[in-house]
Parts: structure tokens; C-alpha cells; sequence
């Protein structure tokens, strides 16, 4: 098993049989290496914005904002006793459990803000990632299309949809998801990294070598990607 990082935890991704035996051991100690690197995390919570649709309660959002998500969490609910079909204190609500690690609650909330009609792209990009928490991953590829039909040039949108496929172990569909986000965004160190690992895994380890040595020319001091290359260099 490896896992990928966000900035609450670890999500874990199924990885297909290694071609080559040193890896998954690799991975194995990289996982801590990468633990904190902000990879994969979750869009920030848009705050209530004058003229549209929904507003949500100002003492409920200040509390995500400061990372209180027990009373975030608690203020959202009192606010939706009154506005139960609020959908934008839904998303919030969402993404408090998220941030705890209830990935259920999670889910339950984004979907109910979606059926009310709030179909953003964070949204979408949020419950992609919530879905392959819950190994859902059918939805989740489905739901990071959506949220790619609304923005297709976000480099995140492409790097949730190639985790997905990873997961899934479309190894192909994954790669050309990682090449979409790096051209968009060739500073994208965590979408260069697991498509290393992808590549190693597919027992393509010069193109997995490249990518670390790109990761090492944007970040130098990035001890995982030094680690990684070093073992595949000493092979």
C-alpha cells in the first residue's frame, strides 16, 4: 500500500503488483517522508460573496478559517436548524468533517449542497477527493470530470482525476492526467512525484528518474524525491 498526502492525513491508494521487489519498501518509507507536503489537499472554503445565492453565517466560517473545526462544525449545524437548505453552509459543513477525518459525513453534506444546485468547482474537486477516501472511485473520476467541464485548465483538477485513475490502477489514463497537470503547471512537484511513482511501478524507471530530477531543480531540498532517485541511481 502507499498512501497519498493532504494537509489533514493520509489517504491510501491501491497500487497494482511491482514490477520491481525494492519498491514497495520504497514507498513504504517515502510515505513518511511526503507526509505534510500539502499534496492532493482540499480547495479552501469560499467565503459568502455579496449577491449570490446563498450566504453563510460569518462566526461559522471565522472558525474554519482559524481551523476550529469542532466549533466550525458546531456553528454550521445551528445555522442550518435555520437555514436547512442552505447549500453553501452544506459545502462548509462538508468540508469541516472532511478536515476531522469523517469522510462520510463529508460525502453526505457536499452531496446534499450539489442536490440543492451549488455545483462549483471546488465542490467537485472536494467531493473527487472524499470519494477516493471511501474507495468510491468510480464517482470520483466522475465527479474531478465535473469539476475539469468547469475549469479545464487547473492543474489540480487533472492531478485528482490522474489519482483516481491510479488508484484504479489505469496506469495510462493516470499518466496522461499527471502530463496535463505538469504542463499546466511545471512546478507542480506533487504531480511529478506520484508520476514517478507511477513510472516506477510500470518498471519505467528513467522517465522516473527524470521527474525526480525535475522535482530536485524546482526544490533541492525535497528529501523524498533525493531518496527515491538515489535508490532507482544505485539500481
Amino acid at each position: 500500500m502507499l498512501s497519498y498526502m493532504t494537509s489533514r492525513g493520509i489517504h491510501k491508494i491501491s497500487w497494482n503488483i511491482f514490477q520491481v521487489g525494492w519498491i514497495l519498501g520504497l514507498l513504504i518509507c517515502l510515505a513518511a517522508l511526503f507526509l505534510g507536503s500539502g499534496c492532493a489537499k482540499r480547495n479552501l472554503v469560499k467565503e459568502s460573496v455579496p449577491g449570490e445565492r446563498w450566504t453563510c453565517d460569518r462566526d461559522a466560517d471565522e472558525a474554519l478559517k482559524r481551523r476550529d473545526y469542532g466549533e466550525g462544525i458546531l456553528l454550521h449545524q445551528r445555522f442550518l436548524e435555520k437555514e436547512p437548505e442552505n447549500a453553501l453552509a452544506l459545502y462548509h459543513l462538508g468540508y469541516a468533517y472532511g478536515q476531522t477525518g469523517n469522510h462520510e459525513k463529508e460525502v453526505f453534506y457536499y452531496e446534499n449542497a450539489v442536490g440543492l444546485g451549488f455545483k462549483k468547482e471546488n465542490i467537485f474537486f472536494n467531493l473527487g477527493m472524499a470519494y477516493g477516501e471511501l474507495n468510491r472511485i468510480e464517482e470520483a473520476v466522475s465527479v474531478f470530470k465535473k469539476a475539469l467541464d468547469i475549469n479545464p485548465d487547473s492543474a489540480e483538477n487533472h492531478f485528482g482525476l490522474a489519482l483516481a485513475y491510479q488508484r484504479s490502477v489505469a496506469d495510462k489514463l493516470a499518466e496522461e492526467e499527471f502530463l496535463r497537470a505538469i504542463k499546466i503547471d511545471p512546478a507542480h512537484v506533487d504531480a511529478r512525484l506520484y508520476l514517478s511513482m507511477l513510472y516506477a511501478d510500470m518498471g519505467e524507471m528513467q522517465k522516473a528518474a527524470e521527474q525526480l530530477r525535475n522535482i530536485l531543480k524546482i526544490d533541492p531540498h525535497n528529501e523524498g524525491a533525493k531518496e527515491f532517485l538515489k535508490r532507482i541511481e544505485r539500481e
